[in-house]
């Protein structure tokens, strides 16, 4: 018991220093700029370039409110889902378009988007939304320089499944089943990415099994890295089949009447006695 309340109190506290740190980072280099461009420091010229930065800054600040406000809604139950029907390549398409930069900066070759058909899931837009933008930020950012990553969205019987693989350094085998884990952080993960809390990746799970599915993530070290999820689709009633005439009917089982069935009608032997005659 004692141990485990140590651990809680640990965790704790190092998930508060890496919150603070996260708030911290983007703020000085917000205020930094600001001040610059106020005071005269920065040249008129300049100034573009700063504010471009400043607002990546703001962004990741945002991206940082939203997780710890999930990251509680989950921890208390209260996250809800808001369901409703899209198209999950468009949902691919339009996040990979928002790191074109940093794609061009590293010259990454971005393969399957030209052939993502329309695909229509019913989830929270938003959540998914979530899940894809982390899950790219995470392959733009251990792809190698020259790498690849490649997107591919199927359709299967009972499910959408989206398929994200980057090139790479890779994951260590005895670490694969721990990248799901809340603050956890792999040991390539730690020199590459300084400031992360280890949260985006349980997040991602989290989100995807309040859908009703599931994700997995395969590497082979040195050489690529996949994450692949699924999200359910809607299951339909099932359906009795009719046939009037020479074209069958389709009726849902909820709508379909079930009719008494007849009483065959007795020819020969008659059951009924004649009246007595008086």
């Amino acid at each position: 018991m004692a141990d485990s309340l140590s651990g809680s109190e640990s965790m704790n506290r190092s998930f508060v220093a890496n919150v603070s740190h996260e708030l911290k980072t983007p703020m000085t280099t917000i205020a930094g700029f600001i001040d610059g461009i106020l005071d005269g420091t920065i040249p008129p010229e300049r100034q573009s370039h700063y504010l471009h930065i400043v607002s990546d800054e703001v962004k990741r600040l945002s991206r940082l409110v939203r997780t710890m406000l999930n990251l509680s809604r989950i921890d208390n139950g209260e996250l809800k889902l808001r369901p409703n029907d899209f198209d999950i390549s468009e949902t691919v398409l339009s996040t990979v378009l928002t790191f074109e930069k940093s794609i061009d900066e590293k010259k990454i070759d971005i393969r399957g988007l030209d052939t993502l058909q329309p695909m229509q899931v019913h989830g929270d837009e938003d959540l998914l939304h979530q899940v894809v933008y982390n899950l790219v930020e995470n392959a733009v950012k251990f792809t190698n320089t020259e790498g690849y990553i490649s997107f591919n969205v199927s359709d299967s019987i009972d499910r959408i499944v989206v398929t994200i693989e980057n090139s790479g350094s890779g994951i260590q085998s005895d670490e694969l089943p721990l990248v799901f884990e809340k603050f956890y952080k792999t040991d390539k993960s730690r020199s590459q990415d300084k400031n992360g809390m280890g949260l985006g990746l349980y997040l991602v799970r989290t989100i995807i099994k309040l859908h009703g599915g599931d994700i997995s993530v395969s590497s082979v070290v040195n050489e690529y890295t996949r994450f692949s999820f699924y999200i359910p689709k809607p299951q339909e009633p099932p359906k009795l089949k009719y046939n009037t005439g020479s074209i069958p009917v389709t009726v849902p089982v909820e709508d379909a009447v079930i009719s008494e069935r007849p009483k065959k009608e007795h020819h020969g032997h008659k059951d009924n006695k004649e009246p007595d005659q008086k």
